[in-house]
């Protein structure tokens, strides 16, 4: 990938000042740790690679799609997918984050859009329904957060009100994720129970982080046909 065409892109969206009222984004997260490092969302499921599935489930009311890549080998092996699926390719100002929250925090600082879903590149079982209702639920709520199954919320899979975010960030820049989310007003956490509406068996949740969770999640996706 070009680094000049990837500095260009990112300075077009930090000169955006204010965030465009009514407009949506969804922003899809790289993350090099762990199972397959930089390759992980291009693992294979079914013959295709996972992060299809996930933008497969963007709504059709997003208007500006990225995917932020940690570092210049994630840009150039998502390149391809980005150019099919018309996403724009962002790289992240660090290559290494000692949390998520840091990672959620320049999202949202630096898309021009009033809503934003953010999603994980290894959940390939999310449905169009699911990310549908974050987006549409953020137009209500400051912060949408589904609660996983170990009751602990997972701020990249959850949609924003980016402005009270940003103010807030700049209020307490200090504060993590789960106690700045604390300090902002009407915010909906969704719980296990209310999410089997969406799927009765949870498999939207599933992470792919091993070899052993793909024929799993190959068999979710199977039984959804």
């Amino acid at each position: 990938m070009n680094r000049n065409k990837s500095s260009e892109k990112e300075e077009q969206l930090t000169s955006m000042s204010k965030c465009r009222t009514g407009s949506y984004a969804c922003a899809v997260l790289i993350n090099g740790r762990g199972y397959m490092g930089d390759k992980k969302g291009l693992v294979k499921i079914a013959g295709r690679p996972m992060i299809e599935y996930v933008l497969d489930s963007v709504p059709d009311e997003v208007t500006d799609l990225f995917v932020y890549v940690e570092n210049e080998t994630q840009a150039t092996a998502y390149e391809p997918i980005c150019e099919k699926y018309f996403a724009s390719l962002i790289r992240m100002e660090k290559s290494q984050y000692s949390n998520e929250y840091e990672k959620i925090r320049e999202v949202l600082e630096k898309v021009p859009n009033s809503n934003v879903l953010i999603l994980p590149c290894d959940m390939p079982c999310i449905t169009l329904e699911f990310t549908y209702f974050l987006l549409e639920a953020s137009k209500k709520f400051t912060a949408v957060l589904p609660r996983m199954l170990d009751n602990n919320v997972d701020f990249s899979l959850a949609s924003y009100q980016t402005a009270p975010l940003i103010e807030a960030f700049k209020k307490y820049p200090e504060m993590h994720m789960p106690e700045l989310i604390k300090k902002l007003k009407n915010v909906l956490y969704i719980s296990t129970n209310a999410l089997r509406f969406f799927d009765n068996k949870l498999g939207i949740l599933y992470r792919v982080s091993s070899a052993a969770d793909i024929p799993k999640v190959e068999n979710i996706l199977r039984n959804r046909l």
